[in-house]
Protein backbone atom coordinates (compact mmCIF):
# COMPACT_ATOMS: atom_id res chain seq x y z
CA UNK A 1 0.00 0.00 0.00
CA UNK A 2 2.44 2.29 0.78
CA UNK A 3 4.39 1.64 -2.58
CA UNK A 4 1.12 2.64 -4.11
CA UNK A 5 0.58 5.98 -2.62
CA UNK A 6 4.70 6.53 -2.98
CA UNK A 7 3.84 6.13 -7.19
CA UNK A 8 0.75 8.42 -7.01
CA UNK A 9 2.50 10.84 -5.08
CA UNK A 10 5.70 10.79 -7.82
CA UNK A 11 3.02 10.83 -10.74
CA UNK A 12 0.79 13.37 -9.45
CA UNK A 13 3.98 15.38 -8.52
CA UNK A 14 5.25 15.28 -11.95
CA UNK A 15 2.43 16.18 -13.84
CA UNK A 16 2.06 19.13 -11.85
CA UNK A 17 5.48 19.69 -12.68
CA UNK A 18 5.33 19.44 -16.11
CA UNK A 19 2.07 21.95 -16.28
CA UNK A 20 3.92 24.40 -14.04
CA UNK A 21 6.41 24.27 -16.62
CA UNK A 22 4.09 25.09 -19.21
CA UNK A 23 2.85 28.19 -17.39
CA UNK A 24 6.26 29.52 -16.13
CA UNK A 25 7.48 30.02 -19.58
CA UNK A 26 3.97 30.89 -20.50
CA UNK A 27 4.64 33.68 -18.17
CA UNK A 28 8.08 34.56 -19.46
CA UNK A 29 6.67 34.96 -22.89
CA UNK A 30 4.22 37.62 -21.65
CA UNK A 31 7.35 39.62 -20.19
CA UNK A 32 8.66 39.06 -23.53
CA UNK A 33 11.47 37.65 -21.56
CA UNK A 34 12.29 35.52 -25.10
CA UNK A 35 15.46 34.40 -24.89
CA UNK A 36 14.53 33.02 -21.26
CA UNK A 37 11.91 31.21 -22.20
CA UNK A 38 13.58 29.74 -24.76
CA UNK A 39 16.30 28.39 -22.38
CA UNK A 40 13.70 26.75 -20.32
CA UNK A 41 11.61 25.50 -22.86
CA UNK A 42 14.94 23.54 -24.70
CA UNK A 43 15.37 22.24 -20.98
CA UNK A 44 11.74 20.99 -20.71
CA UNK A 45 11.08 19.57 -24.38
CA UNK A 46 13.34 16.53 -23.15
CA UNK A 47 10.72 15.51 -20.80
CA UNK A 48 8.57 12.50 -22.37
CA UNK A 49 5.59 13.94 -20.55
CA UNK A 50 6.20 17.99 -21.12
CA UNK A 51 6.85 17.05 -25.09
CA UNK A 52 3.60 14.70 -25.50
CA UNK A 53 1.05 17.34 -25.27
CA UNK A 54 -0.01 19.52 -27.86
CA UNK A 55 0.29 22.76 -26.05
CA UNK A 56 4.46 22.00 -25.91
CA UNK A 57 4.54 23.13 -29.80
CA UNK A 58 1.89 25.91 -29.85
CA UNK A 59 4.46 27.08 -26.66
CA UNK A 60 7.63 26.39 -29.57
CA UNK A 61 6.08 27.98 -32.17
CA UNK A 62 5.21 31.30 -30.36
CA UNK A 63 8.87 31.39 -28.83
CA UNK A 64 10.85 30.51 -31.44
CA UNK A 65 8.75 33.08 -33.75
CA UNK A 66 9.04 35.89 -31.05
CA UNK A 67 12.71 35.11 -31.33
CA UNK A 68 12.34 35.58 -35.03
CA UNK A 69 10.79 38.60 -35.29
CA UNK A 70 13.10 40.50 -32.94
CA UNK A 71 15.44 42.96 -33.82
CA UNK A 72 18.04 41.06 -33.45
CA UNK A 73 16.90 38.62 -36.32
CA UNK A 74 14.49 39.67 -38.20
CA UNK A 75 15.26 39.23 -41.72
CA UNK A 76 18.38 37.60 -40.93
CA UNK A 77 19.16 34.14 -42.21
CA UNK A 78 19.16 33.35 -38.07
CA UNK A 79 15.57 34.74 -38.26
CA UNK A 80 14.33 32.69 -41.26
CA UNK A 81 15.57 29.41 -39.36
CA UNK A 82 13.61 30.22 -36.62
CA UNK A 83 10.73 30.87 -38.61
CA UNK A 84 10.94 27.83 -40.01
CA UNK A 85 11.68 25.97 -36.85
CA UNK A 86 8.06 27.59 -35.16
CA UNK A 87 6.26 26.51 -38.22
CA UNK A 88 7.93 23.47 -37.50
CA UNK A 89 6.15 23.35 -34.24
CA UNK A 90 3.18 25.44 -35.32
CA UNK A 91 2.51 22.08 -38.05
CA UNK A 92 3.30 19.57 -34.91
CA UNK A 93 0.79 21.39 -33.12
CA UNK A 94 -1.67 21.48 -35.71
CA UNK A 95 -1.24 17.53 -35.93
CA UNK A 96 -1.67 17.13 -32.42
CA UNK A 97 -4.52 19.03 -31.54
CA UNK A 98 -6.44 19.84 -35.31
CA UNK A 99 -9.26 22.32 -33.74
CA UNK A 100 -6.41 24.44 -32.93
CA UNK A 101 -8.42 25.95 -30.06
CA UNK A 102 -5.37 27.41 -28.12
CA UNK A 103 -4.91 29.57 -31.34
CA UNK A 104 -7.10 31.79 -29.15
CA UNK A 105 -5.12 32.19 -26.46
CA UNK A 106 -3.53 35.67 -25.70
CA UNK A 107 -0.19 34.58 -25.64
CA UNK A 108 -0.32 31.63 -28.29
CA UNK A 109 -1.98 33.60 -30.62
CA UNK A 110 1.27 35.53 -30.90
CA UNK A 111 3.12 32.60 -32.56
CA UNK A 112 1.06 32.20 -35.56
CA UNK A 113 0.93 36.01 -35.93
CA UNK A 114 4.82 36.19 -35.79
CA UNK A 115 5.07 33.80 -38.10
CA UNK A 116 2.40 34.79 -40.74
CA UNK A 117 4.78 38.30 -40.34
CA UNK A 118 8.19 36.78 -40.59
CA UNK A 119 7.24 34.83 -43.92
CA UNK A 120 5.41 38.11 -45.55
CA UNK A 121 8.51 40.24 -44.57
CA UNK A 122 10.94 37.72 -45.66
CA UNK A 123 8.94 36.64 -48.93
CA UNK A 124 8.63 40.83 -49.39
CA UNK A 125 12.34 41.15 -49.21
CA UNK A 126 12.78 38.18 -52.11
CA UNK A 127 9.86 40.26 -54.25
CA UNK A 128 11.73 43.35 -54.23
CA UNK A 129 14.75 41.47 -54.74
CA UNK A 130 13.31 39.53 -58.01
CA UNK A 131 14.17 36.28 -56.31
CA UNK A 132 10.75 34.98 -57.44
CA UNK A 133 10.79 31.26 -56.38
CA UNK A 134 12.26 31.94 -52.91
CA UNK A 135 9.51 34.78 -52.43
CA UNK A 136 6.53 32.63 -53.73
CA UNK A 137 7.57 29.52 -50.86
CA UNK A 138 7.62 32.07 -48.30
CA UNK A 139 4.45 34.02 -49.27
CA UNK A 140 2.64 30.67 -49.85
CA UNK A 141 3.23 30.25 -46.26
CA UNK A 142 2.10 33.69 -45.59
CA UNK A 143 -1.36 33.04 -47.20
CA UNK A 144 -1.63 29.63 -45.16
CA UNK A 145 -1.11 31.63 -42.08
CA UNK A 146 -3.17 34.61 -42.98
CA UNK A 147 -5.97 32.35 -44.29
CA UNK A 148 -5.76 29.88 -40.80
CA UNK A 149 -5.81 33.59 -38.69
CA UNK A 150 -8.61 34.48 -40.47
CA UNK A 151 -10.52 31.05 -40.01
CA UNK A 152 -10.17 31.48 -36.42
CA UNK A 153 -11.43 35.13 -36.18
CA UNK A 154 -7.40 35.87 -34.90
CA UNK A 155 -7.96 38.84 -37.72
CA UNK A 156 -10.86 40.85 -38.33
CA UNK A 157 -10.18 40.60 -41.97
CA UNK A 158 -11.96 38.58 -44.99
CA UNK A 159 -9.56 38.57 -47.41
CA UNK A 160 -5.77 39.16 -46.77
CA UNK A 161 -5.40 41.07 -50.54
CA UNK A 162 -1.47 42.22 -49.79
CA UNK A 163 -0.22 38.89 -49.71
CA UNK A 164 -2.42 37.12 -52.16
CA UNK A 165 -0.94 39.55 -54.63
CA UNK A 166 2.86 39.22 -53.82
CA UNK A 167 2.21 35.34 -53.99
CA UNK A 168 0.48 35.62 -56.88
CA UNK A 169 3.33 37.96 -58.58
CA UNK A 170 5.79 35.75 -57.14
CA UNK A 171 4.24 32.22 -58.40
CA UNK A 172 3.86 34.00 -61.47
CA UNK A 173 7.21 35.27 -61.99
CA UNK A 174 8.76 32.24 -60.73
CA UNK A 175 7.12 29.37 -63.72
CA UNK A 176 4.22 28.00 -60.88
CA UNK A 177 1.25 29.37 -63.67
CA UNK A 178 -1.27 27.01 -62.07
CA UNK A 179 -0.43 28.04 -58.29
CA UNK A 180 -1.01 32.00 -59.66
CA UNK A 181 -4.16 31.61 -61.84
CA UNK A 182 -5.60 29.74 -58.07
CA UNK A 183 -4.37 33.01 -56.70
CA UNK A 184 -5.67 35.56 -59.26
CA UNK A 185 -9.22 33.18 -59.21
CA UNK A 186 -9.31 33.78 -55.89
CA UNK A 187 -8.98 37.35 -55.69
CA UNK A 188 -11.09 37.89 -58.77
CA UNK A 189 -13.84 35.60 -56.90
CA UNK A 190 -13.49 37.90 -54.21
CA UNK A 191 -13.75 41.57 -56.42
CA UNK A 192 -9.95 42.67 -55.93
CA UNK A 193 -9.24 44.55 -59.31
CA UNK A 194 -5.91 45.24 -60.50
CA UNK A 195 -3.56 44.75 -63.53
CA UNK A 196 -3.47 41.01 -65.04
Amino acid sequence: MKKLFFLLTISLSAAVASAQNYESIKTLLALQKYDQAKTDFDKAISNAKFAGKAEAYILKATIYSALATSDANKNTPTGEQLTNDAATAFYKYREMEPDMNQVTDPIYQNGPINIYSSYYSLGYNDYTDKKWAAGFAKLKKAVEFSDMLIAKKVLTISLDTNVLILAGITAENSGNKDEAAKIYIRLADNKVAGDG
